[in-house]
């Protein structure tokens, strides 16, 4: 049925009078009436679409979240909208995206929103806290087998703390200091095998931001 001007009012001053609050209400509106709100004129449309993605991100609902986020994202760049609400609109969008990709544990993805993100509004800083969480929260190959040799260490040193108490202490009492030296030192390098890991492939995280935050002053001053 095609819906005429005063039925696509109509529609529009229904879905306004939802109560900013009520998210599942704003939620289920759209999408009961989502084919004919597409109808509307753009920035209606854009006005529903925007408050029906900012619900989905308040409930909760991630996955529906992103992929209207990048909807939207498009619909701004071919409408070439530059403030909605008062605010920058693409910073915020991308802001959100970035923040249900993390949600989602996405961390690659997010990582690639957050760099194209701080290539443009390099100042904010959270932007670049948000980077750092990505890049550590991605745990490269050689880190897994940091804590595999960690466990290696620990179960070799229980293993002589073992022998030390039942087999050196009742029976070769003299090498008894050795043998707990033994264990107190597969200890030592299971603890600084997974500190030192940690610690390189939190160093490697910091040097990569910046890095790359040096690479956008460059490319910006030129």
């Amino acid at each position: 049925m095609a819906y005429q001007p005063t039925q696509h009012l109509r529609l529009y001053r229904n879905f306004k009078a939802i109560d900013a609050a009520n998210h599942h209400g704003i939620i289920r509106y759209f999408e009961q009436y989502e084919d004919q709100l597409r109808a509307l004129d753009e920035s209606e449309y854009f006005d529903c679409a925007y408050t029906y993605a900012e619900a989905l991100f308040a409930v909760g609902y991630y996955g529906q979240a992103v992929v209207m986020y990048d909807h939207l994202i498009e619909l701004v760049i071919l409408q070439n909208i530059a403030l909605w609400a008062g605010q920058d609109v693409f910073a915020h969008l991308l802001q959100r995206k970035a923040m249900v990709l993390m949600q989602q544990r996405q961390w690659a993805r997010a990582e690639h929103v957050l760099r194209e993100y701080a290539k443009m509004y390099p100042s904010n800083r959270h932007a670049w806290r948000w980077l750092k969480r990505c890049l550590l929260r991605q745990r490269p190959p050689w880190l897994a087998r940091c804590w595999a040799v960690c466990m290696g260490f620990l179960f070799l040193s229980l293993a002589a703390a073992a022998a030390e108490l039942f087999v050196v202490r009742p029976f070769f009492r003299p090498y008894d200091e050795a043998a707990v030296a033994i264990h107190h030192l597969f200890l030592v390098l299971a603890i600084w095998t997974v500190l030192g890991g940690e610690g390189w492939h939190w160093y490697c995280c910091q040097r990569d931001v910046r890095t790359f935050a040096q690479s956008i002053r460059v490319r910006r001053k030129g």
